[in-house]
């Protein structure tokens, strides 16, 4: 499924540059006023070399839908903000080693440091939604908060299910609980909220202002796209070169992510292997031992495990890019719209 690499990465390589020039604007005040060391760490995950597939799909759709990029720049900011709290906590959470090619936060300065961090991040996000107001007018910026609080609201449902089946040692599962599980943590905040934050952005104010019904469709199309874009980011960590990837290739076993290959696995392999499977997935992370992993990583591989993660991916953007074609009404023609529709394919065949 191949895509438009030169307009893709040329979005992409865009819509970072804007939003990193606004992240040192409101770092450096906030070094001025307050303390400075703590800012220095909060501009540490940002910073680090990766996608900025959520803000660029948020000034894409505003761009798409007939706004400025000054409309949604402060949005997008924010959800580059929001998106590397995420990850700090989730690293926390997990007891991740890596983090786009560097050690996580957790690792170099410890769980209170780290935590702190997190939710300072948060907090410089809604700063900039705040600053909203003055961008883009009272009732939009409070329309973008509403959609920021929805976001949030999945994203941490979905965190909590990953986390209960983990406390709880659930493997009794099937696809449909990971696409659950899926469309809460990874959709929302990956796809669904960028686009519509974008569209609201972008869109004119006063009675031209879309409707709640308007924007239900981008629910759908961020849906299938992030579930797309999810599945993918499982089989990467299971095939990723760790220098390109940016994470700890196979990470997702030592932590015992419920991802669609291992449920997959665990359904359809032997009875003796899918003990042997469990009592790994069972142990403390600092009690695995790598030749156990990479037993159940080529295992997974030769069950075909893996391909069937791939194939269900494609499957899922190419019903996201039937979606999109079905779209009309919200977008003009031009080279953001066309991103959006290439970003589809993107996601699923991304070396990282």
């Amino acid at each position: 499924m191949p895509y438009d690499e030169a307009l893709v990465h040329r979005i992409l390589d865009e819509a970072r540059q804007c939003v990193m020039a606004e992240l040192e604007l409101v770092l450096e005040r906030n070094r001025r006023t307050g303390f400075g060391a703590l800012h220095d760490l909060i501009a540490d995950y940002p910073f680090r070399e990766g996608k900025g597939l959520r803000p660029a799909i948020c000034l894409a759709a505003c761009l798409a839908a007939g706004g400025r990029t000054d409309q949604a720049r402060l949005a997008a900011s924010a959800l580059e903000l929001f998106h590397n709290a995420f990850l700090v906590h989730d690293d926390v959470e997990d007891g991740s080693e890596f983090r786009r090619g560097t050690v996580t936060m957790l690792r170099s300065h410890g769980v209170p440091i780290a935590v702190n961090v997190g939710d300072a991040t948060n907090v410089l996000a809604m700063q900039l939604l705040l600053d909203n107001t003055a961008t883009i007018g009272l009732r939009k910026a409070l329309l973008v908060l509403r959609e920021v609080e929805r976001m949030a609201r999945e994203s941490v449902e979905g965190q909590a299910i990953e986390l209960h089946w983990i406390a709880n040692g659930c493997f009794q599962l099937d696809d449909s609980d990971y696409l659950r599980m899926a469309y809460k943590k990874t959709c929302w905040y990956t796809v669904i909220a960028p686009l519509r934050i974008g569209v609201i952005c972008g869109r004119p104010a006063g009675v031209r202002t879309l409707l709640t019904e308007e924007l239900v469709p981008l629910i759908e199309l961020g849906y299938l796209a992030g579930i797309a874009f999810q599945i993918c980011d499982d089989v990467l960590n299971l095939e990723g070169d760790e220098a390109v990837y940016g994470k700890e290739v196979n990470g997702d076993l030592w932590e015992g992510k419920r991802t669609v290959m291992l449920l997959h696995f665990l359904r359809t392999t032997t009875s003796s292997k899918r003990a042997r499977a469990l009592r790994l997935l069972r142990t403390p992370r600092a009690s695995k031992r790598a030749e156990e992993i990479s037993w159940l990583r080529n295992a997974m591989e030769k069950a075909g495990s893996i391909a069937y993660g791939r194939t269900l991916s494609r499957e899922f953007a190419a019903r996201a890019a039937e979606t999109d074609s079905r779209l009309s009404g919200l977008f003009e023609d031009n080279d953001e719209r066309r991103f959006l529709s290439e970003m589809l394919n993107y996601v699923v065949e991304r070396p990282k």
